[in-house]
């Protein structure tokens, strides 16, 4: 660092002492443009991002570039100010510079470390930053946020002499972004778009623990909360965290690996799909041997159109009896060239006997909770080759406003076409045979109705026998009085 007053730099060295893992992500962020911190309460989170920023606007005056801005953000205006803004009074001496406190808020360097600006923002309309550029932007509690935030952040990194502008951000496990966040740094998992930057990507974890600073006391409390909120607020955990929805999803009984599944071939077998174009299409083949619904293969890719989504799924269906497929039920009412997504898919399926799709259930509530319900039975079983719902189920969340419903969140999509083929199959549970019947039978036409009511039967008859461990009857043991 250039060498300056004794009045700037000695109050700089003296006033901030970072931890040794703070120090790590110092060092990270000066190799990697995207850098994570935390993981857990304690660790020093947003101590460390208004630090860094402070540095990183000396460290720009030294190479020549002054007047530049940095933002720090947070989701809102009243977490800003409780986390942020009176800290910068209390860290920040005169000597570096001061806090202006108006319509916006802002800590400014003093024109001899060269007049750079921190902005102080919230997030809670990012779209207003649409002209504005930052050199380095910091967003405590990243996962308090979805990754459309993270991606629009993205295009607000440049400055004029600044090669590679610097994105870090703190936050513990939970909260609306907690998915696409633990994809990115935690799995690394990167969508194709972002591959080419995988390697511009770090996570440094830290824990209460490892800050010397806190109490013994503090850590200790930590470990007294509920057990789901001591693993994710002590320990950083992000399999388990507060708020999370499956909570009993549990990889060594869920998941199951691929090849020691063994298909029947009297198994029922049946697809579910949620379809998108800029957001993936998410496809589930599941099968039922009459306890346990085995979730055994999977489909998750965006820019598809209808058609091609429909051929891809029809290849990977050869040999296969496909009884029903359950697609989202907005599929019926979008439509692309002159016919719905669904009527498209259909016409394509038919080509290769697959069963026309028909609409999901749109039982959010109820959806989430049979699926819940099997999983905590043991009822429901994934294979390990589906990758992306094995990363998306657990790191659902409640929705605050309705904590019997999951937030919606980017990448839910696996999980929504899931929940379309479970409800879809299992929904009628509880209900009695002819209740069952009744909603399978409701054409107005004589002779559809005959054939509605026809399968109906053939179905109940097919129920009956899985759950009791038989081989299906076929159509042609139907006595003749029930069809």
């Amino acid at each position: 660092m250039r060498a300056e007053t004794p009045a700037t730099i000695k109050p700089l060295a003296e006033l901030f002492r970072p931890t040794p893992k703070q120090r790590e992500f110092l060092e990270a962020v000066a190799e990697k443009r995207f850098v994570l911190y935390g993981g857990a309460m304690g660790g020093g989170k947003s101590y460390i991002l208004r630090w860094w920023l402070l540095i990183y606007l000396l460290q720009l005056h030294e190479a020549g570039i002054d007047g530049a801005q940095v933002g720090l953000f947070c989701e809102d205006y009243p977490a800003l100010e409780d986390r942020h803004v009176h800290r910068f009074l209390a860290e920040f001496p005169p000597e570096i510079g001061e806090l202006r406190r108006g319509a916006t808020r802002e800590f400014r360097l003093r024109p001899e470390l060269g007049g750079g600006r921190i902005l102080l923002r919230n997030l809670d309309d990012p779209a207003k930053y649409q002209s504005t550029e930052f050199a380095a932007i910091a967003v405590d509690e990243l996962t308090k946020n979805e990754r459309r935030t993270f991606d629009f952040l993205r295009t607000r990194l440049r400055w004029p002499g600044v090669a590679a502008p610097r994105f870090a951000a703190a936050t513990n496990p939970g909260g609306v972004g907690h998915g696409w966040v633990k994809k990115l740094w935690i799995d690394r998992a990167f969508p194709r778009e972002l591959a080419s930057l995988a390697g511009e990507f770090a996570f440094v974890p830290a824990r209460a623990e490892d800050n010397p600073h806190l109490t013994e006391s503090y850590y200790a409390d930590l470990q007294t909360l509920p057990p789901d909120l001591a693993r994710a607020y002590a320990d950083g955990r992000w399999d388990i965290f507060a708020g999370q929805f499956f909570d009993v999803w549990d990889p060594a009984r869920h998941l199951v690996r691929t090849e020691e599944i063994r298909l029947e071939a009297w198994w029922p077998r049946w697809i579910s799909i949620d379809w998108g174009f800029a957001h993936d299409s998410a496809v589930y083949w599941h099968a039922w041997n009459g306890q346990t619904v085995y979730t055994y293969r999977e489909l998750v890719e965006n820019r598809l159109t209808p058609r091609e989504l429909a051929f891809k799924i029809a290849e990977r269906c050869e040999g296969e009896k496909i009884e029903t497929v359950y697609l989202s039920h907005d599929a019926f009412a979008r439509k692309t060239e002159e016919k719905t997504a669904a009527r498209q898919m259909a016409e394509i399926f038919a080509e290769r006997k697959i069963a026309a799709p028909q609409p999901s259930d749109t039982d959010r509530k109820g959806g989430w909770m049979l699926m819940y319900q099997m999983l905590r039975e043991g009822k429901w079983l994934v294979a390990d080759s589906c990758r992306a719902l094995a990363a998306c189920i657990p790191a659902l969340v409640r929705d605050e406003r309705d904590i019997e419903d999951v937030a919606k969140t980017d990448g839910d999509d696996p999980a929504d076409a899931a929940r379309y083929g479970l409800k879809g199959r299992f929904g009628h549970a509880g209900k009695s045979r002819e209740e069952r019947m009744a909603e399978r039978v409701t054409s107005a036409d004589p002779t559809v109705r005959a054939i509605q009511a026809q399968k109906a039967v053939a179905e109940e008859i097919r129920r009956s026998d899985c759950a009791a461990g038989r081989r299906p009857t076929r159509r042609w043991q139907v006595p003749s009085q029930q069809r």
